[in-house]
């Protein structure tokens, strides 16, 4: 091939390579959070899951953004089971991201969403992981309570567990 013709081909082979090498993590994770913002939950979730399984493990701070954008979208689109083993995950693997506030959260979300019982599952588990903190999760519980959002079974349970 002669040096002109190679010239020319450079670019266009790059430009190929990017093509099919399609987004990178941080422009994914940008998407996911746009997604999550405009309440498309299941989208959000399907970035972020695509982009954590492109990013190198070296990468703990992209990978934590992306986890906890999942882990909100799973909360806000009321999937309190996926939510709560990702939640009890993260608190092991990033102990000091996966605090009280976090449990917190994940637990208002799923309140918005319309699953009281997924919130108080996420609320008795960060009390049980956070027992320095049990102030904020009981407060939580009786707002809750307050709310009227609880049915019976609901109630008796928090009662059972020394929450009423």
């Amino acid at each position: 091939m002669n040096s002109r013709r190679a010239i020319l081909l450079t670019p266009v082979i790059g430009l190929l390579f990017l093509i099919g090498c399609g987004p990178d993590p941080d422009q994914l994770k940008n998407e996911a959070q746009h997604a999550l913002s405009v309440g498309d939950f299941s989208q959000a979730r399907e970035i972020s899951t695509r982009a954590l399984e492109q990013v190198p493990e070296s990468e703990k701070r992209l990978i934590w953004s992306l986890e906890r954008i999942r882990l909100e979208a799973l909360a806000r689109d009321n999937q309190a089971a996926e939510a709560r083993e990702a939640l009890e995950r993260l608190a092991t693997e990033y102990p000091e991201q996966a605090n009280a506030s976090l449990y917190l959260a994940i637990a208002s979300y799923l309140q918005e969403a319309g699953d009281a019982s997924g919130a108080i599952d996420i609320l008795v588990a960060g009390d049980k992981r956070f027992p320095e903190e049990s102030d904020k999760f009981e407060a939580q519980i009786r707002e809750l309570q307050a709310g009227g959002g609880l049915d019976p079974a609901e109630i008796q349970r928090l009662k059972s567990l020394g929450y009423l």
